[in-house]
């Protein structure tokens, strides 16, 4: 990241929030989101100079719905508002109505962490459509609806639907040609983008196809707080006929995760969110809190066990969440620092590997309620990204912040089984081939990509390195289904590349 996070403690509001500059090394104490305390000088901070993709998730093939749904007002709602009124049924309540249940619903059910709108993660609105499109209530304000009552879109010729317009003559079905333009194919991949731009912060999702070398944002959504980490998650518990989804978690400086459907467009808020910021959060017998008190870092979605999802904060906490129930379900004990990475296992589905900025890594059995880890490394370093390598599941790759890269191997925790300087400064992107044995891409702040091949006797040899137009790299990863893609992320020009390994000569040879 630009910022790098060394310490964090409150909200959002207000905060003591200590992070370092990737460009000059200097200490920035924030105190809120608008004040920043530099060198003893106060100032006032907007970010206006943060623009970056901070991470990135593929969508496997075949994952997203072939017609995603989508948002939008039917068209007697629209006539309404055209006319001036406002629509007959809300389901949306008042501002005032919504504390009051939220406080009937904490002083009534104080167990339940998360916020469901309908039972199962997804929900079952999109599944209670038969065009694909889902109608929306409008939220409405008595201040609101006086004006626009009485003003509303008089007095300009506008309709509902072409078909009522009488300048319209030759009449095309829209929502055919629509379904055309937003169509998935079965080749296609989504690639969804955590955006920063200033103070407005998005997931962009894109479409990515192999064969015709297409790549175009498919649909975006609005988010509330700068994302910091994306996890996918095929396992949706509403969805009754096979129990999986095209899911995305989310997590932000909020101490809280929210899981949002990628099958449905123009959808303003997500489908669930995982965890709360109030105040007074009801605490296990222990004293621990039921989800996280800081920003989640880290996200990690178990593939062995589908309805578990791990999540890693700045609170220092690891938080295992059942999704099924939509709600926390055990807390692992506090590690030595803020949890930057976590990382299941790909053959053991209860075994964890977790990074701290505190230098440490840990392989954790969840079975385990002490905490306490089977096998530990400590660096001098603060742990940036961790990888297991699937193709050896005793090993796992390591980078930090001083841009070192290490192998490691569970079994032999006193040992480090390569170590080398991969960037001249911060690893902000470690990431793993899907099919081709060794092939490991790593993207720095030094704006480098590096290129790498894992040697059987587990040292590293560096393939390629190239210089990026993209500014500070941030984040890369390797798309699931075509095993030399990889997409990486940036903070200048276009912000995001899609880069093609195979086509590099260097590479073609070393793993020939």
């Amino acid at each position: 990241m630009v910022l790098k996070l060394l310490m964090f403690e409150g909200n959002a509001e207000r905060c003591v929030l200590v992070l370092r500059s990737a460009f000059d090394g200097r200490i920035i104490w924030f105190t809120s989101w608008r004040q920043v305390k530099m060198e003893g000088r106060t100032a006032e901070c907007k970010m206006d100079a943060v623009v970056m993709i901070s991470d990135i998730a593929w969508i496997q093939r075949g994952v997203a719905k072939k017609i995603p749904d989508k948002v939008k007002l039917d068209e007697e709602q629209l006539k309404k508002l055209i006319s001036g009124g406002v629509p007959d049924t809300t389901d949306a309540d008042s501002d005032e109505e919504k504390e009051e249940a939220a406080a009937s619903q904490d002083s009534g059910n104080t167990d339940t962490i998360a916020q469901k709108r309908e039972p199962g993660v997804r929900g079952s609105a999109a599944q209670n459509s038969e065009a694909n499109d889902k109608d929306v209530d409008m939220e409405t304000k008595e201040d609101a609806t006086k004006g626009t009552e009485e003003s509303g879109m008089r007095g300009i010729a506008m309709y509902a639907t072409n078909v009522d317009d009488p300048y319209v003559t030759l009449h095309v079905d829209s929502d055919e040609e629509e379904k055309e333009e937003i169509e998935v194919k079965p080749e296609d991949n989504m690639a969804v983008l955590a955006k920063i731009d200033r103070d407005n912060y998005n997931l962009e999702v894109y479409v990515y196809n192999e064969a015709n070398d297409d790549w175009y944002c498919h649909h975006d959504y609005i988010l509330e707080a700068p994302p910091l980490c994306l996890e996918p998650i095929q396992h949706d518990p509403g969805n009754d006929e096979t129990g999986k989804g095209n899911l995305l978690a989310v997590g932000t400086m909020e101490p809280i995760i929210n899981i949002w459907d990628l099958d449905i467009i123009n959808e303003v808020t997500p489908v669930v969110s995982l965890g709360s910021k109030g105040k007074g959060r009801r605490k296990k017998r222990d004293g621990r809190e039921q989800g996280h008190s800081d920003a989640v870092l880290s996200i990690a979605w178990n593939k062995l066990t589908p309805h578990v999802l791990a999540s890693g904060g700045a609170d220092k906490q690891i938080v295992l969440w059942d999704l099924d129930e939509a709600k926390a379900a055990q807390a692992i004990p506090e590690r030595d620092g803020e949890v930057q990475a976590l990382a299941w296992h790909p053959a053991e589905p209860t075994f964890m590997l977790a990074g701290t900025l505190a230098g440490a890594v840990e392989v954790l059995d969840c079975r385990e309620t002490s905490g306490s880890s089977s096998a530990t490394w400590k660096f001098n370093a603060q742990i940036e990204q961790i990888a297991w390598n699937h193709f050896n599941p005793f090993s796992a790759f390591v980078a930090s912040d001083d841009g070192m890269l290490r192998h490691i191997d569970m079994r032999k925790t006193s040992e480090i089984l390569w170590e080398g300087q991969a960037h001249d400064g911060s690893v902000g992107g470690l990431t793993l081939s899907s099919t081709i044995r060794g092939l490991l891409v790593t993207v720095g702040h030094d704006q480098m990509l590096c290129v790498w091949k894992v040697q059987e006797d587990g040292s590293i040899l560096k393939v390629h390195s190239e210089m990026q137009s993209l500014g500070t790299l941030h984040a890369a990863k390797f798309n699931p289904d075509v095993a030399t893609v990889c997409c990486i992320g940036g903070s200048a020009n276009d912000l995001v590349r899609v880069v093609d390994i195979g086509k590099i000569g260097a590479v073609v040879q070393a793993f020939s």
